[in-house]
């Protein structure tokens, strides 16, 4: 499993050229937060952990505001905050989904209310 160590490496999965948002760069630490707490909320990650849906609560607006390749150590609570919810959300996204899997995630959709055809 990829341990990621810093948000520039975040981003370059996520982004990039990454399998899951081509060629997208990130300004700003929000963008890379706003697509991560997205992918969370993909069913194949969501169905495994709900945790990122307070991420952005836990973030202050300077952080959220500052540069991607401008993060100073003064962050590094939230730094740390955001790494530790990708190194749990980009491994769920990318991992194959067997039968059981499938049969949760629809489980999972009936009980939140979310119907296929929205």
């Amino acid at each position: 499993m990829k341990k990621f160590d810093d948000l520039e490496h975040v981003a370059q999965v996520l982004g990039d050229g990454g399998p899951f948002n081509p060629d997208t760069e990130y300004e700003t630490v929000g963008e890379l937060v706003d697509d991560l707490i997205d992918l969370g909320n993909t069913d194949e990650v969501y169905v495994q952990h709900d945790d990122h849906l307070g991420l952005k609560d836990e973030l202050s607006p300077e952080f959220l505001n500052s540069p991607l390749s401008d993060v100073d150590d003064k962050f590094e609570d939230q730094v740390e905050a955001v790494l530790e919810q990708a190194n749990i959300i980009i491994p769920l996204s990318e991992r194959e989904l067997s039968e059981d899997d499938l049969e949760e995630i629809e489980e999972d959709k009936k009980y939140r209310g979310v119907d296929d055809d929205d």
